[in-house]
């Protein structure tokens, strides 16, 4: 299974901050995460994550699915990035530090600040790596729940 939304209703804490739960599912795995609802509103985060998920559905190596916009001025983003090798799409959260960047941060197209990807368990990195059959990434794509159930 392959699903990426919002499930919680916006909360602001105490110190102002707008946001909401999202949860992506990556096979048999659910991870929750925190969007940040200071400077785009749900709805750009869905935007962006179908326009993401089509990239990759439409033949891209890479794609990323943003989770954590902060306005122009923040000193970083988050967001899932997303690798199609053979018949898999492995994901690793990813960071964007602006002030490491040649030119400002685009939220609706941050493929290019994604990178190649780099194995985690072959190279023995400390970071969280996901896969998923591409099956379940292109049923996701096109709005169907996969795998089917009776």
């Amino acid at each position: 299974m392959f699903r990426i939304r919002i499930y919680t209703p916006v909360a602001t804490d105490e110190s102002g901050w707008p946001h909401a739960g999202g949860e992506l599912d990556v096979g048999t795995n659910r991870l929750h995460f925190l969007v940040d609802l200071r400077a785009w509103a749900a709805a750009d985060y869905e935007r962006q994550w179908r326009d993401g998920l089509q990239r990759l559905t439409s033949g891209a190596p890479s794609t990323a699915l943003m989770t954590a916009y902060r306005g122009p001025s923040a000193e970083l983003h988050e967001m899932w990035g997303l690798w199609r090798q053979d018949e898999f799409v492995y994901v690793q959260e990813h960071t964007v530090l602006p002030r490491e960047l040649e030119s400002p941060f685009d939220p609706a197209n941050p493929y290019p600040h994604l990178g190649d990807w780099v194995p985690a368990s072959d190279q023995n990195l400390p970071l969280a790596e996901w896969r998923v059959e591409i099956v379940h990434l292109f049923a996701a794509a096109l709005g169907i729940r996969w795998p089917l159930l009776p």
